[in-house]
């Protein structure tokens, strides 16, 4: 097929699936039905709307099922995860991620599995937890300030340092972290580490992720990483120069990206780690 005729061919498959949900729009809308959400990709118009009478339907089922492990606000407990920071909630579309997991037979409370779950008590689950993360996110937005954030306990933050954390690793108090405390204020403190840059004090201040490609046969080329997709990797070399390699199932592969244990840190720190570690880290002065 010509690039024009599969150009033509794919606006008019968009154009037939875009007729048939707006159709299926004004249909539920005349029926006084939900109307169904038409989603426009990627982007804000993706949002999660959020319906509040769904949502209180779904703490109903929250409290039954859910409440005991994750907690009333769904902050987590010891038995249960913290769902506010769950990539299944952040990437949940209408149920899109939510629905699949629970469907896969996750335990509820009450010893049942998630896949007893009716679709349209999946749904308002989902509103629940969608309503309560849109508390949470406009409540960070008024109230994200020093105070906030200082409500740690040193001591315990210098334990989390130079044990669990493993910070001191790569970092100590009298080498690249001092005066930590009198150069940022703790707001800034805590987003340093939580969602490095590269930029700072210390040997390995930058960012940049290295990267090596072995091939079947002939040397291995290395350099910075730009840009890697399935396809391509795209690389500077030391003598500057941009390079784009064509990937292949037999070529070895190797990045190395001094803030991975960073990176990783989100996904394993808890809310009092966190505090704990700024309150210490601001009386680096």
């Amino acid at each position: 097929m010509a690039p024009y005729s599969r150009l033509i061919a794919g606006l008019a498959i968009m154009l037939i699936a875009g007729v048939a949900a707006w159709t299926d729009y004004g249909v539920a809308a005349q029926q006084g039905q939900t109307p169904p959400r038409v989603l426009s990709g990627p982007g804000p118009g993706e949002k999660h709307i959020t319906d509040r009478a769904a949502a209180e339907r779904g703490r109903t089922v929250w409290a039954a099922e859910c409440i005991t492990c994750h907690g009333s606000q769904a902050r987590g407990t010891e038995r249960g995860p913290n769902l506010m920071r769950s990539m299944v909630l952040l990437l949940d579309r209408n149920a899109s991620e939510l629905g699949p997991f629970l469907k896969k037979g996750h335990q509820l409370q009450s010893g049942r599995s998630g896949a007893t779950l009716t679709d349209t008590q999946v749904q308002e689950v989902g509103h629940f937890l969608h309503r309560r993360l849109d508390e949470v996110v406009a409540k960070s937005i008024d109230t994200f300030k020093s105070d906030g954030v200082l409500t740690g306990d040193a001591k315990a933050g210098v334990a989390f340092f130079a044990c669990e954390g493993k910070c001191t690793t790569c970092h100590s108090a009298a080498g690249n972290l001092a005066g930590v405390g009198g150069r940022y204020d703790a707001v800034t403190v805590q987003q340093r580490f939580l969602f490095p840059t590269g930029r700072g004090r210390g040997a390995a201040n930058t960012a940049a992720i290295a990267v090596s490609l072995t091939p079947a046969s002939g040397p291995a080329i290395s350099g910075t990483l730009v840009q890697m997709d399935d396809f391509d990797v795209t690389l500077r070399d030391a003598d500057g120069n941009l390079l784009t390699i064509r990937r292949t199932p037999a070529m070895k592969v190797v990045k190395t990206d001094p803030l991975l244990a960073h990176r990783m840190l989100l996904d394993t720190i808890t809310d009092k780690q966190i505090h704990d570690l700024v309150a210490y880290l601001v009386t680096l002065k």
